[in-house]
């Protein structure tokens, strides 16, 4: 809850935010839990915008009756504070993973039925911690053990019915998916998927230049453009600083869940992903990120972060002076006070971009928010193996094309690489990566070394404005390559390219972007 601004009330007299918070604190039926107010005593943003659109809030739990009296006022607003997630995956490699919507409808067996599945890599090792599912009338899901075994209960289908088994290993292994199974006596199969080390000779001993960095044309750029001196945060799930790669390159950050955790520790590989895309260190194996010198702050806000959290986020963002922040969480219906809060950041200097989600539908929130760069997908039909669950949606002909699952509609402001991007995982290894916050990442990527180097956009020469922000946004957005034969609505401007954005003589031709491999062996990218 808060006060609603002046300008909003239409005749209705104002109350302060400290009437409001003594009225809930006097309120029987209201149970107060936080207050989001926002810090203005450091960082450039106080001085930028010395009086937030974004009022102080209260976080409160009370009865839904009570919120809508409460609502029903003018000079307040009330909002749900929603839990924050990824959007949801969309259907793995064309079939359907959807629930009906009333469960009561599903049809189950009287005696549950299991299947027993042996995940092992190509190299022969079992691997333990893989994920496996098993895609019938409804998706079961389990991890693999120590063993590489793991053990699903088919509630609603017999292993007869089973439409596809999905297998997605912790790291160092490409993602596999088998249709129509075939199960031996018992409801037993072993499957193998392939590793990375056959696809890219050497990896990760030899360092490996990603499609992504091929497609955006990055790898065009002088080397001493490493992004010096920009501090952008991720808000996602954390980061494993334990990586060999990220361990110097990601050193300052905060928990906002409320749990016990820390923002070292990322408990969905998610916000690591993203992390090795912008800022992995250039050690010469594994990967190097796109800014490899900016300074990344880990905001850890998943699981179990809601809205409130995200506003404090943003109030964080403000006070420690930062340049871009990647917001790779949304939540499922708009609002208002979020608006106002990126207002704030927006006015003090932040460029805030976010993936535009991943359902093929209409844009996330808070991707569809005006202010925000809204990143959508594209996938390159020699990025991956055949037996990848991209497969099934590949096109018929080579080259680019929209992810499956990037939004369809307005609202996509540009694309980037977002499958089969290899990146930083869990652990100490590298994972095959998709979605639209990995795209997203490409960008963040590219925004800093424009922030860093371009003349008309570094941080030494020009003070962090509103108006830095819009030139940069506009920079990005015109500097894009169009996709040709795919339809512009789903892809904004296209995709990012570094040097039109930079300003850097180009290297090869502009036809090299066609096909962003050096080498292809098998139908997915050789090492470069």
């Amino acid at each position: 809850m808060a006060a609603r601004p002046v300008g909003m009330l239409g005749g209705v007299p104002p109350i302060e935010a400290s009437a409001l918070f003594a009225l809930l604190e006097e309120d029987p039926d209201v149970e107060p839990v936080a207050q989001v107010r926002p810090s203005r005593s450091r960082g450039l943003g106080a001085i930028a915008e010395p009086h937030p659109v974004c009022p102080p809030v209260a976080v409160v739990a009370m009865p839904d009756e009570r919120a809508h009296a409460l609502a029903a006022n003018p000079q307040v607003i009330v909002e749900i504070d929603q839990p924050l997630s990824y959007t949801p995956i969309p259907a793995l490699g064309g079939v359907s993973t959807t629930l009906l919507t009333d469960p009561m409808l599903a049809v189950t067996l009287e005696e549950p039925e299991h299947i027993r599945v042996l995940v092992k890599g190509s190299d022969g090792d079992v691997l333990p911690g893989a994920h496996v599912w098993a895609i019938g009338a409804a998706p079961v899901h389990g991890v693999t053990g120590e063993d590489g075994q793991v053990s699903l209960q088919l509630a609603t289908d017999t292993p007869a019915t089973l439409r596809a088994l999905y297998v997605r290993p912790i790291s160092g292994y490409w993602p596999l998916r088998i249709d129509r199974p075939r199960l031996a006596g018992g409801g037993e199969i072993t499957v193998e998927v392939q590793a990375l080390a056959e696809t890219f000779d050497g990896f990760p001993g030899r360092a490996v230049t990603g499609w992504g960095t091929q497609a955006m044309r990055l790898h065009q750029l002088p080397p001493t453009y490493r992004g010096h001196g920009i501090k952008i945060a991720l808000l996602d799930s954390g980061v494993n600083t334990a990586h060999p790669d990220l361990k110097d390159t990601v050193r300052t950050g905060h928990d906002f869940t409320g749990a016990d955790g820390a923002w070292q520790v990322d408990a969905t590989g998610h916000g690591t992903a993203s992390a090795g895309v912008i800022a992995a260190a250039d050690n010469h194996s594994g990967i190097t990120g796109i800014a490899a010198e900016a300074e990344l702050h880990a905001l850890k806000l998943f699981p179990g972060g809601r809205v409130s959290d995200l506003l404090q986020a943003v109030d964080y963002c403000v006070a420690h002076d930062i340049d871009i922040a990647q917001i790779s969480l949304a939540y499922p219906m708009p609002s208002q006070l979020v608006a106002w809060k990126l207002m704030d950041a927006h006015a003090a200097g932040i460029t805030v971009i976010a993936p535009a989600g991943d359902t093929a539908g209409p844009v996330a929130h808070p991707a569809a928010l005006p202010g925000v760069l809204s990143v959508g997908a594209i996938a390159h039909t020699g990025a991956y193996p055949a037996g990848s669950p991209l497969a099934a949606t590949r096109p018929p002909w080579p080259g680019f094309y929209p992810a499956p699952f990037t939004p369809v509609g307005p609202g996509v402001d540009l694309v980037a690489p977002g499958t089969a991007v290899i990146t930083t995982a869990l652990g100490d290894g590298y994972t095959p990566t998709d979605g639209t916050t990995i795209a997203a990442a490409h960008v963040t990527g590219l925004a800093a070394l424009l922030l860093a180097h371009h003349d008309h956009l570094r941080t030494q020469a020009i003070p962090r404005t509103p108006a830095r922000v819009d030139r940069l946004l506009a920079l990005l957005r015109s500097a894009c390559r169009p996709v040709p034969g795919t339809d512009p609505s789903r892809l904004g401007t296209g995709i990012a390219d570094a040097p039109t954005a930079l300003g850097t003589p180009t290297l090869w031709p502009q036809e090299y972007g066609t096909h962003p491999m050096h080498a292809v062996a098998g139908g997915y990218p050789s090492s470069t």
